[in-house]
């Protein structure tokens, strides 16, 4: 048994030197549709978490107007609460706010002189308000919806502006991202049937150049298994080498990007190399054990036609 697997195994490293130049394209090939599949999953976990980031930033502010008590402010706030849209409301004092805005601008003198200036006019600058952030994406036109025909309506007014900024923002990324992905998606399908297509090929051109000693196989009365093994071999061998490239290149990219995305996306939890390590069997093993049943399938098809077994 184990003469026969050595056997297979050096029929089928022999056939892959004696075509060297074959067996390079066709793993050149796989690597190309692999790093293509595997930039996929990476794009779509930023492209995710990159929408999610917005969608967090999204809220609707609802401005009360002046001499409305804090007995008021909280029984609408406890109302609005009530809203099966809604996931959570928080209160802004005024003070709050102008303390907020003040350290965001403490570097600009001209501006916090303009404020301190207004605060010692009109005493109140800003006006207290609620921050309110829906449980779902989606909800938020009900949410406008549900505080406009309220009936606290005349006390509030609400901003909108922001929220349709972010909105805008979030539509025009997942509009190109799901551009990016079925271009990525028609590429990778596009190198997938290329493979096959040099796999077809290659067992079509091996079963040429090996055509007297297959012939001499079966005067010594080889078993079918026997002759296709060392080809299938062969083309498992293709996706090994492609896969432990793709690892190889694909990490040197991620090396390169991470640090990049994960400054960008600062105080989120965003790692791609981490993701990539955490599935490292799922993402690559299955690659690897995928592309070589398909490679395998299209060998089969092959042999059938070519060696009439």
């Amino acid at each position: 048994m184990m003469t026969s697997f050595l056997r297979v195994m050096k029929f089928a490293l022999q056939g892959f030197w004696r075509n060297i130049w074959l067996s390079i394209i066709n793993i050149t090939i796989l690597i190309l549709t692999l790093f293509v599949i595997n930039f996929l999953i990476g794009f779509n976990l930023l492209a995710d978490n990159a929408v999610n980031l917005v969608n967090e930033k999204i809220d609707v502010n609802l401005y009360f107007k002046e001499n409305i008590s804090s007995e008021k402010i909280e029984e609408i706030k406890q109302k609005i609460l009530a809203s099966e849209y809604i996931e959570n409301v928080e209160f802004v004092s005024s003070e709050d706010a102008l303390n907020s805005f003040l350290s965001r601008h403490e570097s600009d003198e001209h501006i916090v002189e303009a404020v301190n200036e207004l605060k010692e006019g009109d005493g109140q600058v800003f006006l207290s308000s609620l921050k309110i952030k829906a449980r779902n994406m989606d909800m938020y036109d009900d949410i406008l919806i549900e505080l406009k025909e309220s009936q606290y309506s005349s006390l509030f007014e609400i901003d909108e502006s922001e929220f349709k900024d972010y909105t805008n923002m979030t539509n025009r990324l997942s509009d190109i991202s799901n551009k990016i992905k079925l271009f990525g998606y028609v590429v990778s399908i596009i190198f997938i049937l290329i493979a096959l297509m040099m796999v077809y090929n290659t067992i079509k051109i091996a079963t040429y150049t090996h055509r007297e000693e297959i012939g001499i196989m079966r005067l010594v009365g080889a078993t079918n298994n026997f002759i296709k093994s060392p080809l299938i071999f062969e083309i498992i061998l293709y996706n090994l080498i492609a896969v432990i490239a793709v690892v190889i290149l694909f990490y040197g990219f991620l090396s390169v990007m991470n640090p990049l995305l994960i400054k960008l996306f600062e105080g989120y939890p965003l790692n791609l190399m981490e993701y990539f390590n955490s599935n490292f069997i799922w993402i690559f093993g299955g690659q690897f054990l995928i592309m070589s049943l398909f490679s395998v399938i299209s060998s089969s098809i092959a042999l059938k036609k070519f060696l009439k077994i």
